[in-house]
This record gives structure tokens, sequence and C-alpha cells, in this order.
């Protein structure tokens, strides 16, 4: 009779699961062959790895913790065991910008040489060799991990169990779920630090081979990560000090510990501390390969030796961060692209702009500003060749007609030679003029043309080109003071002020457009004193100083009282900032606060926010006061993302 199956699996599981789990001192019960976890740099921390996660591995530890993984990479590991055990993994991480994070990876541990023997039906003797088998237990895992707020993130393990012992296999499903927790604080305690939590065998999977049927318990495991960093922008390096607990529902619960030190992310030094013994490890890192070693006691030392793991990663493509940059050098790129589609259209737009105008001013034969709307649009489109032949025209147009003028001081029966003078004069000081223009500066063209003037203060020529120069100064201010309200809009402050300043320099004192002029760049000193004062105090408010951002408030209120959301961190600084406790609402106050309440119990929010806010002006340093304001603003604010 054969009965030789029961004792082979006796044998299987007394030399994996007595050698990993039963050896441990003051210890028993059920645990997964593949609890040692993978990966060398889990081996070296003590297998605290739950909070900080890191390599491609990372999914066995705490799948959610796949977010602390950057790039693309691949993870092969081999670890010596005993008596010919071997104990292998291969995984790869693909991380995703918005899509979460994928992984997938097969864990196999395994043996050889197993004989096969039967026995009499009294189980005392052998009756026949039957030759030797395998053993191997592999599981295949595919991860993901995706982000539930920026700081929480959450896992999932879809873990495929295969037993094969002999002639006789076995399958089973089950599911690990993880949770980690990364501190968004940029300074003190919380920065750099990391929770983590794995649920093992959240769904277990349930495997017969043979006449042995196997659930694996659930195991539970939290841990806490600090990170410290060190160095300069050259050289740097990182500190991490790892915690774990460990509960398995069969057996006690266990501390692990590990401690991890990385220079320039290029040599690793680790140590831990598995709840039996010391472990250790390193690592090398060189471009896109890193090697790593570390070794364990795994298994009682009174039997087994020492074990020693392996691991190599290649790591491919770029970084998440460089993705991110990527992506937003071709956002800037398009926005850029768009924004020269955009000027390229607001430049052919001026160019038909200008030769509309100009045309309108050739045919009412003011030559002048025809020149300058034609040139105008030259500039836009130097080689615009209606534009071109429209210049032209209007040049010669031009010269016509100051001959013209010649002609007719000549019949008024003027001296020739003065005449001449006074021609060639005119023409002189009119393409001075003309040339200031076309810089923009039309002062200087109005006082080149005035200069002329009083000269020959009958020029009727003379004295439309000075009121065509007015009134197109007129319009440029106009401009100039409009586009520098939509810099002040973009809070471009600086830029408005150089613009104001420029404009300003082409009026004349004592004028109506230099009144205008003064008044914006006052309308935009008190921009500039209001956004500078509120700016300072919401630092402070937001860091906690509120006595502090008070009178940066008071002052920012001066140049804009209306501000809503100055009016209202004013009121919650000064509120906030009282040094009086007040045990009880003052007696004046303390109706309108109980007729708050009863608005708020009926769900009227909107009309308990204005009745509270009428009497916070009344008090406005009672915070009990300022309390039910922000709670039913945060009501509002809920209902209003619904």
């Amino acid at each position: 009779m054969k009965i030789y199956q029961r004792q082979i699996l006796n044998m299987v599981f007394f030399c994996f699961a007595s050698g990993f789990v039963m050896a441990q001192t003051g210890d028993a019960g059920r645990e997964s062959l593949f609890s040692i976890g993978v990966g060398s740099r889990a081996l070296a921390l003590g297998g605290a790895t739950v909070a900080y996660p890191t390599d491609p591995s990372s999914y066995l530890s705490n799948p959610a913790g796949m977010k602390l993984v950057q790039q693309r990479a691949l993870d092969f590991s081999l670890t010596t065991l005993f008596e010919g055990t071997q104990y292998n993994f291969l995984g790869y991480v693909h991380p995703t910008l918005s899509a979460g994070v994928f992984g997938i990876g097969f864990t196999r541990i395994g043996t050889g040489g197993i004989e096969q023997t039967e026995w009499d039906a009294s189980g005392q003797s052998v009756v026949m060799e039957l030759g030797e088998m395998d053993y191997w237990w592999g599981k295949l895992t595919l991860a993901y991990a995706l982000n539930l707020t920026p700081s929480l993130s959450l896992g999932l393990n879809f873990n495929s169990h295969r037993q094969v012992l002999g002639e006789y296999s076995t399958n089973g499903f089950g599911l690990d779920a993880g949770l980690h927790y990364r501190f968004a604080s940029s300074r003190g305690m919380l920065k750099n630090l990391y929770l983590g939590a794995m649920f093992n065998n959240a769904m277990s999977p349930r495997m017969r081979l043979g006449s042995v049927t196997e659930t694996l318990p659930m195991q539970y495991v939290f841990g806490m990560a600090k990170k410290y960093e060190f160095g300069h922008a050259n050289e740097t390096s990182d500190m991490v000090f790892l915690f774990d607990y460990e509960k398995n529902v069969d057996r006690n619960g266990k501390i692990r510990l590990g401690l991890e030190y990385a220079r320039q992310n290029k040599m690793f030094v680790r140590t831990g501390y598995d709840g039996k013994g010391l472990t250790f490890g390193g690592g090398l890192r060189f471009k896109d390969f890193q090697i790593d070693y570390s070794t364990s006691q795994i298994a009682d030392a009174l039997y087994f030796p020492r074990s020693h793991r392996f691991s190599i990663i290649y790591r491919m493509g770029e970084t998440l961060d460089e993705q991110r940059q990527a992506q937003e050098r071709e956002r800037i790129e398009e926005v850029q692209a768009r924004f020269n589609e955009q000027m390229d259209q607001e430049r052919q737009s001026r160019v038909r702009e200008g030769l509309r105008q100009g045309k309108e001013f050739l045919e009412k034969e003011d030559f002048l500003f025809a020149r300058l709307e034609f040139e105008r649009a030259l500039l836009e489109d130097p080689g615009h060749p209606e534009a071109q032949r429209l210049l032209k025209e209007t040049i010669e147009k031009q010269e016509a007609k100051q001959n013209e003028l010649e002609q007719s001081l000549l019949q008024q029966g003027r001296d020739q030679a003065q005449a001449e003078q006074e021609n060639s004069y005119v023409n002189q000081k009119f393409d001075e003029g003309v040339v200031s223009l076309e810089k923009g500066n039309y002062r200087s063209a109005i006082e080149t043309w005035q200069g002329a003037l009083s000269k020959y203060p009958d020029n009727e020529q003379l004295k439309k080109y000075i009121e065509n120069a007015e009134i197109e100064l007129e319009n440029e201010v106009n401009r100039q003071v409009a586009a520098s309200r939509q810099l002040v809009a973009q809070e471009k402050i600086a830029e408005a002020y150089q613009m104001l300043e420029s404009v300003k320099s082409q009026t004349i004192p004592e004028t109506g457009l230099r009144q205008k002029v003064d008044r914006e760049i006052q309308s935009l000193d008190k921009k500039l004193n209001f956004l500078t004062n509120y700016q300072a105090g919401l630092q402070r408010y937001s860091q906690g100083e509120y006595a502090e951002s008070v009178p940066f408030f008071k002052k920012a209120l001066e140049y804009n009282p209306d501000h809503k959301r100055a009016i209202e961190l004013y009121r919650n600084a000064v509120a906030r900032s009282t040094p009086i406790e007040q045990k009880e609402i003052k007696g004046d106050v303390q109706p309108l606060f109980n007729e708050g309440i009863q608005l708020y119990r009926d769900g009227r929010y909107e009309e308990a926010l204005k009745v509270w806010e009428k009497a916070l002006e009344m008090d406005p340093t009672d915070v009990t006061i300022l309390k039910a304001i922000e709670g039913v603003q945060r009501k509002l604010q809920t209902y209003k993302n619904k």
C-alpha cells in the first residue's frame, strides 16, 4: 500500500514552515513561505519596509508604497537558503503620471531531491524506493496603487498561488491591501515622515495539495519611517530610520527595525533587526544599474547557516519628475505656439487696420498720418507689398503738395528766394518730426513743429501737423493707460509703472493728459501699497503669527477699504491675537449669536453667516463667534462643491 504521500508532505512543510517560522524562539503558528520578503533592501532592513518601500519589489512590502517608485524598473533577486532550496524573484514596476502605478512579479521557492518511499500497511517498513521528486511554490502578483489624496495612497496585490509536489498540484488566489501616507509638511518633525499599513492575505488563498489543505492567515503590518537629508546641492546624503510592527493572527506580534544610509543615491549601507537578530546589507548604483547584497539568519542558527541575497535592479526611461518637466516644457511650447499664432493674427490685424486708416488719411490728403500708418504697417510686416506701394505713393503726393504750396507762395507775390527758404525749412522740420513720431516720441515731434510754426506762424501745413500729432498723442496715452490696467490685473506692477512713466514723459505738464496719467500712477501706488501690506499680512497669518499680521492688514485696508478678503482676514487676526480670554459673549452680542445658532440648526446657513458676521463687527475680539463663522463657511463650501 502506498502511503508515502503523508510522509513527503510532512517533510516538506517541516523543512520550510519549521525552518522559517517554528524555529523562531517563543513563536508558533502558520505563515507564508514568502514572509521573508524579496529584494536585498528588504532583507537588510529586517523587513521594516512597509512605510518606505522604494525598490521595484516594493509592492510585496506594501503595494500602496509603489507611489514612491519614480522610474520604471526591473528587479531580480536570488536568495541562498539551505539543502538546495532556491528562492527567486523577478518583478517589474511601471509608474505613470496620472493612471497610478502598476507592478507585476513572480516569486518562487522550491527544492528537489525529495525521496519517494512506499511503506507497508503498518508504516514501519519500507517496501519500495520510488525515486526522487521536486516541490515548489510560486506566486504571481499583479499590483496596482493610486493616490486617494496627494498624500494618501491605496494599493492592492492580486496573488495567484501554485504549489507542485511531484505529480500533485494546487492553485489558490488571494488579495493583499496596503495604505501609505506621506506628510506634506516641509519643515519640522513631520517633514519626510511616512506611515504605512499592510494587510497580507486580506483575502486568503486556500490550497489543497494531496491530502493537506492550507489556508494562509491574515497578517497585519504597521510601519513608520523618517528620512533625514543633509549635505549640499552637489553632494547629498539621506538617512532613513524605519520601524514596523507585524502581527500574524496565529502568532505573537514582533517588531522590525531598519536603518539605511544613502550617499548621493549611489552607495547604500543598511542594517536592521528582523525580530530574531541583526541583518546587514548594502548596494552600489551606476547609472541605470544597481547591485544589492544582504545577509540574515532566516532560520534557526542551530540547524541552518546564514542566508545571503543578491539583487540586480535595472531602471529605464525617465523618472516621473523628468516626465513632469517634459510635459511642462511641452505645455509651455504649446502655449508659446498658441501665443505666437495669436500674436501673428494680431499683427496681421494691425497691418490691415494700418492700411485701412492710412488709405482714409490718404483720401483726405492728410499725408503725414497716412505716411505714419503705412510705416507702422511695414514695421509689423516689412515686406508687405501693398504697404510699400502706398507709402511710396503717399511720399510722392506729399512732395507734390509741398511743391504746390511753394507755387502758392510765389503766386501770392512772395519773394521766390524767401518762399523756397520757408518751404525747405518746413520740409526739414517735417522730416525731423516724422522721425520722432516713428520712434513714438510725440512730444518731440510736436515741439519740433511748434518751433517751426513760431518762425512761420501762417503756415497752415504745420498747424495741421501739430493738431494731428496732439490727437495721436491722446490716443497713445489712452492705449498705454488701458494696457497698464491689464498689467495690473495680471499683478505685473513693475511693468505697469514703467509703461505709465514712459507715456508720462510724452505729455506736457499742467495739461489734461499729464493729469490723467498722474491720476493713473496714483491709483497704481495705492494698489502696490495695498498688495505689499496684504501679502505681508497673509504670510504671517498663514504661519499662525496673528498679532504680527494685524498691522499689515490694517495698513492694506487704508489703501483699499472695500477689499472683502482683507477685511475678513483683519477681523480674524484681531480676534485670534486678542490675549483676553472671554468666558462669555458680551451681553449686547449674545442675542445675535443665539439667533445665528437657531438659523444654523434650521439649515439656513447663509442667514446664520450674515448674523454672526454682524455680531463679530460688534465685538471683533470674540474667538467663539469667529469659529462659528469659519464653521458655517466650511459647511457652505461643502454644499457648493457637491
